[in-house]
């Protein structure tokens, strides 16, 4: 099914694996040049090549950084002014239970 998305730039945080490498890799089968993201410069370059190999008619792009710092998200915005779509994949979270989640809300009020 075409989106009408060809030639578009997406930037997709925490595209390396699960969910977000799975919507990067299906923006790359729509002809979206994808912004690959992720902490790990070399997990990153992984996915970019392999999203160069499968989809050869796209340009991936490397996109290392915790966008959670200031300095590195910013250096990103400027290294890729404009961007067509973004899709916030990112999250940091602590595993536990719903109620310890609740009393932690509790008392950070």
């Amino acid at each position: 099914m075409d989106m009408g998305l060809r030639n578009k730039t997406a930037f997709v945080t925490g595209s390396t694996r699960g969910i977000g490498k799975a919507i990067a890799i299906e923006l790359a089968r729509e002809g979206v040049n994808v912004l690959v993201n992720g902490r790990n410069h070399e997990e990153v370059e992984r996915i970019v090549n392999e999203l160069k190999a499968e989809f050869p008619a796209t340009s991936p792009q490397n996109a290392t950084a915790d966008i959670v710092d200031r300095q590195q998200r910013e250096a990103l915005f400027e290294k890729y002014p404009s961007v067509d779509i973004l899709v916030n994949n990112m999250g940091i979270y602590e595993i536990m239970s719903y109620e310890d989640v609740l009393n932690k809300r509790k008392e950070q009020k």
